[in-house]
């Protein structure tokens, strides 16, 4: 099926459990909170929302500094050329998805992987 992260075609509560894996970059930052919503909406009672994610890299590391200089060249790619590539690195990072999901008022639990620093989000519809 195909459709819009952003508003999910679903009635609300039709899901138990809903993932995301590999796609955050794909969606901008001013549209999480959009998404978020949409997500949540879609949670039967007590339904979970389940994603990996990590703690944002120190500012001045290697990883940080790549993952920006990426982020830089692919905005300048999408002003220049369209339709544009949403891919970005560095997005719904670990503290930015916990205040989301909490704030569209799921229960966030957070579980260490041990290819640290990664992390299972397992966010809860309340009952």
């Amino acid at each position: 099926m195909r459709g819009d992260a952003l508003a999910l075609p679903f009635r609300p509560g039709s899901f138990d459990v809903g993932t995301m894996f590999g796609a955050h970059g794909h969606i901008e930052e001013h549209d999480e909170p959009a998404f978020v919503a949409s997500m949540a909406a879609a949670l039967a009672p007590g339904g979970r929302f389940v994603c990996i994610t990590a703690p944002p890299p120190p500012a001045l590391s290697r990883v940080s500094i790549l993952a920006r200089s990426f982020n830089a060249a692919m905005r300048v790619r999408n002003a220049l050329i369209s339709p544009p590539f949403i891919m970005y690195y560095l997005t719904f990072m670990l503290p930015r998805a916990r205040m989301l999901l909490e704030g569209a008022g799921l229960r966030v639990d957070v579980h260490p992987l041990s290819r640290a620093p990664y992390v299972v989000v397992v966010a809860t519809a309340p009952r």
